[in-house]
């Protein structure tokens, strides 16, 4: 910047018009070189909330609610890894039981039809052994059609057991492709999983730190630049102050033209240089110490700002990726595995529904079964009563009756081992019901998708923040540098203003005052009292007027008090 320079060279011939002609150029460039550097920290302040609230951002998006749901996840999965062949041999029991109840039914219902087949014979033997006659065969047709329909019952029976049997190969199968893919995982992915949720974890608690300790010390150099903002009032203050010396000479030089007498003239303008001069002696004094201090405090700043910008850089090293990484290449490994595990899981949840639908079934079926054999057994009872009308076709009858109502027993029997394995089946069916309500979440891939999208949302939200907060963070210390630079250049005011109380000091003293120069003082030292809007002006005037020319400091509310500025 181009100062002005005031040359007290041969000070005594003083050219009154050039004097204020350069104080007023030095008060008019005041608001442009300080309004610079306000606009420059107002900047910066505005830099400082941009990293705020990318550290924010990257705060929100590794939050315990958040991102500890991602920790949670893979230790679940790893759990749930671990815990497989155990779950699996479980299940393998579960089945077992299954195919033998199965088994058991299976065998009962081929005795049952294998006695209805039995009773169809002999219900043929009767006609024969009855020749013809017609009560007989009555009898024999009406246990015909029972005979039908218990043998479309046992069809439904083995049609039902086939289908459930079919099932129990299928979990079966799913769970060797699922030991199998386990046997290639075992142990390692999930000791890895445990250890990636652990550095996840450890990972997460330095970037809240660093995110704390960032935010922290943006504040704080926030709070100190917006102090520093409001402290760049030097620069205005100043620029009154001079308009103020600068409009008192030129009150003086119209005073003078009113009084004709020249030593009067001499009088009058030794009074106003001294006031003037003492008044830009404190100016320059005031500026000098506030802005020295401005450019201290902005110094101050430095090593804040270049921590700010040590913690950010260093999070950039560490970043998220290697977790993201790691992570995505656990996931990879047991993507098979989960695919596999939630097929079993979908098998057995289907097998459940297929049990409990068989148990109704063969129930229900059981029961149509049980009045086929009450029917058969009292067609066979019927049948021996009739014989004793008939004599000796009766006999012949009699004899085959006896058969059938012993292989109405037999069908009884076989009918009450149904029961058994079919209650066998409910009680499983239960017990398998009861684990799967108790069994965690088994959808290990979605688990490990949210965990992944939740990773790389705050690895992004991270490198966003870190990346835009490092050039922030370089812009900020750029900024305060250049407002040092910027008010540090101003310094040079302090001395212009001294170069020009010096001139004015050079007038000669006076002694006792004419009524000329009194009377013109009188209404000019007023006038010059009017211009002040800050407390010390009126203490410099009241100090450095004659005696019996000192005003009272009025009280101003707009600015009492110009010290203080920090």
């Amino acid at each position: 910047m181009q100062h002005i320079r005031i040359d007290t060279h041969d000070a005594q011939a003083i050219d009154l018009s050039e004097l204020k002609r350069k104080l007023a150029l030095v008060a008019a460039g005041m608001d442009a070189r300080f309004v610079r550097a306000g606009t420059t920290l107002a900047t910066a302040i505005e830099t400082i909330d941009r990293i705020i609230h990318s550290i924010e951002g990257v705060t929100g998006a590794l939050d315990e609610s958040v991102a500890g749901i991602a920790v949670s996840s893979l230790t679940d999965v790893a759990g749930q890894l671990e815990a497989l062949p155990a779950v699996q041999a479980d299940r393998d029991q579960d089945m077992a039981r299954i195919g033998a109840a199965s088994r058991v039914l299976r065998d009962h219902v081929m005795d049952m039809r294998q006695a209805l087949r039995v009773l169809h014979i002999y219900g043929m033997n009767i006609k024969i052994a009855a020749s013809g006659e017609a009560a007989f065969v009555g009898f024999v047709n009406d246990m015909g059609q029972r005979l039908a329909t218990g043998e479309e019952h046992l069809e439904g029976f083995l049609a039902k057991l086939k289908e459930l049997s079919g099932s129990v190969g299928s979990v079966q199968q799913a769970g060797r492709l699922l030991a199998a893919e386990a046997i290639k995982i075992l142990p390692a992915v999930p000791r890895r999983l445990v250890r990636d949720a652990g550095a996840l974890n450890a990972h997460l608690g330095d970037v809240a730190a660093m995110a704390r300790q960032v935010a922290e010390i943006a504040r704080t150099v926030q709070g100190r630049v917006a102090t520093m903002l409001g402290a760049l009032q030097v620069g205005d203050s100043t620029r009154q102050r001079l308009e103020h010396v600068v409009s008192a000479l030129q009150l003086l030089d119209t005073c003078l033209l009113d009084v004709p007498d020249v030593s009067a003239q001499v009088e009058v303008t030794a009074v106003i240089y001294r006031l003037l001069a003492a008044l830009l002696e404190t100016s320059a004094a005031d500026f000098d110490r506030d802005a020295v201090l401005l450019v201290a405090s902005l110094k101050a700043l430095q090593p804040d700002t270049a921590a700010l910008l040590e913690l950010i850089d260093d999070d950039a090293g560490r970043g998220g990726r290697p977790f993201l990484i790691q992570i995505e290449e656990a996931v990879g490994e047991v993507a098979v595995i989960t695919v596999q595990l939630q097929e079993a899981d979908q098998r057995s949840a289907s097998m459940l529904c297929l049990i409990t639908d068989t148990v109704d079934e063969l129930t229900r079926r059981l029961t149509q079964l049980q009045r086929v054999q009450f029917n058969v057994q009292d067609i066979a009872t019927n049948t021996r009563l009739l014989c004793r009308r008939h004599g000796d076709l009766g006999k012949a009858v009699s004899v085959v009756a006896g058969e059938v109502d012993i292989y109405a027993h037999s069908l009884g029997n076989a009918m009450r081992g149904i029961g058994r394995p079919i209650a066998e089946l409910a009680e499983t069916n239960g017990a398998l019901a009861t684990k799967r309500a108790d069994a965690a979440d088994g959808d290990m891939g979605g688990k490990l998708a949210q965990a992944l999208v939740v990773i790389r949302e705050g690895c992004q939200r991270t490198d966003l923040a870190v990346r835009e907060g490092g050039d922030d963070a370089r812009q900020l210390i750029e900024l305060l540098a250049i407002a040092g630079d910027e008010i540090g250049a101003e310094l040079q005011l302090g001395a212009t203003m001294r170069q020009a109380a010096i001139v004015l000091s050079a007038a000669p003293p006076f002694g006792a005052l004419s009524d000329a120069a009194t009377m013109a003082l009188g209404m000019l030292l007023p006038q010059i009292g009017a211009l002040y809007t800050m407390a010390q002006e009126r203490e410099v005037h009241a100090a450095n007027v004659p005696p019996g020319f000192a005003v009272a400091s009025a009280v101003v509310e707009e600015d009492e008090d110009d010290d203080g500025l920090f």
